[in-house]
This record gives structure tokens, sequence and C-alpha cells, in this order.
């Protein structure tokens, strides 16, 4: 019998134990992804560094301006270099002769600077001849003039609307392409 109260007793200790090690894991390891006895942890910023009304301008090589941007603020992140970049504005060109512009709530700017990505309620005008394009993300390559989005699009014309999911722009060649599920209704 004495063997059997031994063996109780372990057991329940046991089971302690691991009630213990899985309130320990549940309160200090599964929120933060690491083990600490601190009752608060203060959080490395990603970010190196914050500035306010930003504005960046690309020259083509005659001089003349090829694109520009502006945002109301941007944090260049550590951990991939990009710039996020808060209310972005961007004005470009369309085959270095019309002015056309994209606005939105959020953006990234690519390590390289070759990708705008704008984010949240975007806005693009004259893209196409006095048009209208809303979305809620935005790809632009800064290099190649080359514009697209995977998302749901509305483009509104004077005497009408067309909704597309997906799109694609080829800039220098003056060039817009509806993806999928084009569908539009316009007043003649």
């Amino acid at each position: 019998m004495k063997g059997f109260n031994f063996f109780t007793l372990l057991s329940v200790l046991s089971a302690i134990a691991a009630l213990a090690g899985t309130v320990l894991y549940l309160t200090q390891y599964s929120e933060s992804g690491k083990l600490s006895i601190a009752d608060q942890f203060e959080a490395i910023p990603d970010a190196d560094s914050h500035l306010i009304k930003v504005n960046g301008i690309k020259y083509s090589s005659g001089g003349a301006v090829a694109y520009q941007w502006r945002a109301s603020s941007a944090e260049r992140l550590i951990s991939d270099g990009s710039v996020t970049l808060k209310d972005p504005f961007y004005v470009g060109n369309i085959a270095e002769q019309r002015p056309w512009t994209a606005s939105a709530l959020s953006g990234k700017l690519s390590q390289d600077g070759e990708q705008l990505i704008l984010e949240n309620t975007v806005i693009v005008k004259d893209l196409i001849r006095q048009a209208e394009i809303t979305t809620e993300a935005l790809n632009i390559n800064l290099e190649n003039s080359e514009v697209n989005t995977p998302l749901a699009l509305t483009l509104k014309l004077r005497n009408g609307k067309t909704h597309s999911v997906g799109m694609r722009a080829s800039l220098k060649d003056e060039r817009v392409e509806l993806l999928n599920k084009v569908e539009g209704n316009y007043e003649p």
C-alpha cells in the first residue's frame, strides 16, 4: 500500500507541474513569442527614420520631371528597407505628354524605389482621358510606367461607369486593359 501512495503523490505533483507550465506558457510566451518573466515588453520600432511632408521627384534624362510623389509622412522600415507612406499623392506623365494622378490613404515605396504601391481608397484621375478610377490597391512601376491592380475597380467617365476585376496599363503605349468581369452602364 505504501508504494501506491508514493505513485499517487508523484502523479499529483506531475499534474501540478504541468498545470504551472501551461499557465507560464500562456501568460508569458504565447502572445509575445518570447519567454520572459517581465511584466511588459517594449517593442523595438521597425522604422529607422520618420519624415514629415515628404516630396520625391524623378527627372528624365532630358531634365524634365518624369514623375513625382508626395506624402504627409514617411517611415523607412528596417526589416525590408521599404518606405511606408501616409496620404501618398503621385503625379506621373502618360507618354511624357499628359499628367495623371493617383492618391490613397497609405502606400509603400519599394527599397529600390521602382515600385509604388498605393492602398486604401485609391483614386486615379486622368489615366484614361477625363476619367476616374477607384480601387483598394494600385501598383505603379515607376521605372517602366506600368500600372496594375488585381482587385475590383470602378472606372467613371462623363457618360457612365465600368466595373472590372483587375487592370493593366502601359502608360508609354497609352493602353489600359480591364481584365475580368467587365460590366458597364452608359448613357448615350
